[in-house]
C-alpha cells in the first residue's frame, strides 16, 4: 500500500512539474512578444517622397532621434503645432533631434498653400498611397510619433493641445538624454473622436467639427481659426469642451 501511495505521489509531482514549466514557457512567450520591437513600425522602412515627388532621404536620418508628425493641409490644430515643432527642433537640434511633417494629403496645392502661410524649418515628406498612416494606425489629426535612434516608435502624442507638446517635448528630452521616458508619456484621443470607419483620418472628410477645417474663403479660414486658438480645439459649434477633432 505504502508503495503503490509513493507511486502516486510521484505521478501527481511529475504532472505538477509538467503543469508548472508549460505555464512558465507560455508567460515567456508572450513576454518575448510582447517585448519584440519588430513587431512595431519602424520609421527607416517607410517608403518616403519629398515635397517634390523625389525619394525622401531616410538615410540622412539614422542614428537621430526622430519626431515624426503627421500631419493635413485642411487640419486647424496642425497649423497651430508647426510653429511649436519648429521651435522643437532648433532647441534640440544640436543634440540629435530632428522633426519630420508626414503629409498624406494628396492634393499638392492645398500642402503648397498651407506650407506658405506656417512656413517652417524642419523637412516635408509626402505619402499619397496613405501606407504609412496604415502602418501606424493613425486615427486622428494630428498624431505625432517619438521615434528612438534605432527606427522604433518610443511614444505617440495624439491631438496639438499645449499640454501635448510639454509632454513630446519632456519625452524627446528623455530620449536624447538616453533616460526612460516619463510615465504616463503617451496620449491618446477619446475613443469617440477616433476615425475607425473605411474614411481614414487624414482624409478630408473626416472631421469631427467643421470648425476645424482651413477649408473655405479667407474670412471663414480666420473666423475659424480665432475660435480654435481661443478653445485650443472645439467641439458643438465651437464650445469650451475642445477635442473637436482630437485636438484636447
Amino acid at each position: 500500500m505504502r508503495g503503490r501511495v509513493a507511486t502516486g505521489n510521484r505521478g501527481r509531482a511529475r504532472w505538477s512539474v509538467a503543469v508548472l514549466t508549460i505555464a512558465v514557457l507560455a508567460l515567456s512567450a508572450v513576454h518575448l512578444r510582447a517585448a519584440d520591437p519588430s513587431s512595431a513600425p519602424r520609421f527607416d522602412a517607410l517608403k518616403l517622397q519629398t515635397t517634390e515627388g523625389a525619394a525622401f532621404p531616410m538615410g540622412s536620418l539614422r542614428g537621430k532621434v526622430v519626431v515624426l508628425d503627421f500631419w493635413a493641409p485642411w487640419c486647424m490644430p496642425c497649423r497651430a503645432s508647426f510653429p511649436f515643432l519648429d521651435g522643437l527642433e532648433a532647441r534640440h537640434r544640436a543634440a540629435g533631434l530632428v522633426v519630420v511633417g508626414l503629409t498624406l494629403d494628396k492634393d499638392s496645392d492645398g500642402i503648397s498653400r498651407f506650407l506658405e502661410s506656417v512656413p517652417v524649418g524642419f523637412p516635408i515628406a509626402r505619402d499619397p498611397s496613405g501606407a504609412a498612416g496604415e502602418a501606424f494606425g493613425v486615427v486622428a489629426m494630428p498624431t505625432t510619433f517619438l521615434i528612438d535612434r534605432d527606427g522604433r516608435v518610443a511614444a505617440r502624442f495624439e491631438g496639438g493641445a499645449s499640454s501635448v507638446h510639454e509632454k513630446l517635448e519632456a519625452a524627446a528630452e528623455a530620449l536624447l538624454a538616453g533616460k526612460p521616458l516619463p510615465e504616463g508619456t503617451d496620449v491618446r484621443v477619446a475613443k469617440s473622436l477616433q476615425a475607425t470607419s473605411d474614411v481614414k483620418a487624414w482624409q478630408r472628410g473626416y472631421l469631427a467639427d467643421p470648425i476645424m477645417s482651413l477649408d473655405g474663403d479667407a474670412l471663414t479660414r480666420t473666423i475659424r481659426e480665432h475660435v480654435h486658438a481661443s478653445k485650443e480645439g472645439a467641439a458643438g459649434d465651437g464650445g469650451a469642451s475642445g477635442g473637436g477633432c482630437g485636438c484636447n
